[in-house]
């Protein structure tokens, strides 16, 4: 028969003392769940993806225009030059800083109104101008800001023996001009290039290395290859074109939005302005693909998209450009270019799917970046994350209408 244990037993004593130390267990295990609850961050809710633009779609984004989904207010500096009067990328990176190259004193003579002036009297003069024509053009557009030679008249019927001259600018840099003749396929065609050579539809070519006679560059052995090459990309003497302080401020001001942006570049929200501040702000001098993300409705929306020639960005210490400075969107490497894709936006003056670029990363940390200076055309030292020459922006911050 079962015997129930006395009061003061031995077992009874040490059953007592086991369901206090269970006891004992629990109460500290139940505090310490509490106290990990009370002292925890909270876990960040996991960013969501919206639908994208369907597979085949890319999107074309002015240099001017925010673009759908912005990030941020703009942070992009208004620089206010003509993008048709930019310095272009250097050819040949060995010219590059030499009098004769694209975006040098006689380039740009040669694409501003002197360029413009020529192509209307030649088509006034049905086509073709004599060698007093022309010289009355430069006189009036030029000035003594330049002088012409290589006009030759051997034959004596007053136009130029070749229909090529020599431009020369007043600091050394000359370009070979050539006024042709409008491209009436391709224009008939809507196009505002001629896809058979890359020359625009009003006929007027130039060669900007150098007095006619001179070698054109070599495209196929000199062509820029990746972010890290002297003058792959603009910049300006008088400051930054981007703030990137600015556009830091406004992430964190949106947790969520901030959570966003930085899951696109694998870093975490706090260490948002760290990574910013590595970052090197640039003007991109080619239309450029880039795979976009907007922030649509607090989820991420993905988008191919081009980036006009003249578009600020953020590039990272190997040359990659990503953030755009007028939406704050993040930017990543683009998917391949479908063969025929559907274009969303309007194509812009001197747009055309083959002359479309793709920046590839540096197999290495750039020590600095050579930017060609997108008014002079002349070059730009700049150390990665490191302010520009003046320690300032370049000029007020982009004012957006809308």
């Amino acid at each position: 028969m079962y015997e129930q244990p006395r009061i003061g037993s031995d077992g009874f004593v040490r059953f007592m003392r086991t369901l206090s130390a269970l006891a004992l267990l629990m109460a500290i295990g139940g505090a310490f769940v509490l106290f990990r609850q009370a002292t925890e961050e909270p876990e960040a809710p996991a960013v969501e993806f919206a639908a994208g633009y369907g597979p085949g779609v890319v999107l074309l984004e002015p240099a001017g225009e925010v673009g759908p989904d912005p990030f941020t207010a703009p942070v992009a500096v208004d620089l206010g030059l003509d993008r048709a009067l930019m310095a272009f990328p250097p050819l040949s990176t060995e010219a590059f800083g030499g009098p004769h190259r694209r975006g040098s004193e006689a380039d740009l003579l040669v694409a501003g109104d002197f360029g413009w002036a020529l192509v209307e009297r030649r088509d006034q003069r049905g086509g073709r101008l004599t060698i007093s024509e022309t010289r009355s053009v430069a006189s009036a557009t030029l000035g003594a800001a330049a002088s012409l030679s290589d006009l030759d008249d051997v034959n004596g019927d007053g136009y130029d023996d070749d229909g090529s001259f020599t431009l020369t600018a007043s600091d050394g840099s000359a370009v070979c001009v050539s006024p042709g003749s409008r491209r009436t396929l391709a224009i008939a065609q809507g196009l505002q290039i001629d896809v058979e050579d890359a020359a625009a539809v009003n006929g007027l070519t130039w060669n900007p290395d150098g007095p006619c006679g001179t070698p054109a560059a070599r495209r196929e052995i000199d062509r820029i290859e990746t972010g890290a090459t002297p003058g792959v990309f603009g910049g300006t003497a008088l400051g930054d074109v981007c703030d990137l302080g600015l556009l830091v401020t406004f992430l964190q001001a949106n947790p969520r939005a901030a959570e966003a942006w930085a899951t696109v570049h694998g870093i975490t929200a706090e260490s948002l302005a760290d990574f910013a501040a590595a970052l090197t702000p640039v003007v991109l001098l080619r239309d450029t693909a880039v795979t976009s993300f907007g922030w649509r409705g607090g989820q991420l929306a993905s988008r191919q998209s081009v980036l006009q020639r003249g578009t600020s960005v953020l590039v990272d210490r190997r040359g990659v450009p990503v953030a755009r400075c007028l939406s704050g969107s993040p930017l990543r490497p683009p998917q391949p270019m479908p063969a025929t894709p559907s274009l969303q936006g309007e194509p812009w003056p001197g747009f055309a799917l083959e002359f479309i670029d793709e920046v590839s990363s540096a197999d290495r940390e750039v020590l600095e970046f050579v930017l060609v200076d997108v008014v002079t055309g002349d070059p730009i030292g700049r150390v990665p994350g490191v302010p520009g020459a003046l320690a300032s922006l370049a000029g007020p911050i982009t004012v957006v209408e809308g």
